[in-house]
């Protein structure tokens, strides 16, 4: 076989490929893994729901602020929503402890906390 063939053949051994496909474990920050135990929770128990921007809402806080104000939170709600459907798909996949799940967790974590130093206590998470 010829050099040039040899790098263009497909690999095709199944458990090497499962291998390459599995994500790698990691246990990450407790501070994460606590955000994320309350965040299945709350999706868990319908409090969120996955593609209803509003459920992520603390109307509370959300129906005082100004009407600009209160466009932004609904624009970085669909936001946060997207990345929480991405947490929940890994989380019920079986992948709790990997670097893909922490990393979208602290994400998460992070931005909602950047927006709420902004704007008060705006989502339920």
């Amino acid at each position: 076989m010829s050099d040039q063939s040899q790098q263009t053949a497909v690999f095709k051994d199944e458990q090497t490929q499962r291998q390459l496909n599995e994500p790698l474990k990691y246990s990450g920050s407790s501070q994460n893994k606590d955000f994320l135990e309350m965040l299945i929770k709350l999706i868990n128990e319908g409090k969120i729901q996955i593609y209803k921007a509003d459920s992520l809402i603390n109307h509370a806080v959300y129906d005082k602020l100004e009407q600009k104000a209160q466009g932004q939170a609904d624009y970085e709600a669909m936001n946060l929503l997207h990345v929480i459907r991405e947490i929940k798909g890994l989380y019920e996949a079986g992948y709790k402890d990997t670097y893909q799940i922490d990393n979208l967790v602290e994400k998460l974590r992070v931005t909602k906390e950047r927006l709420e130093a902004q704007g008060g206590d705006i989502f339920i998470i």
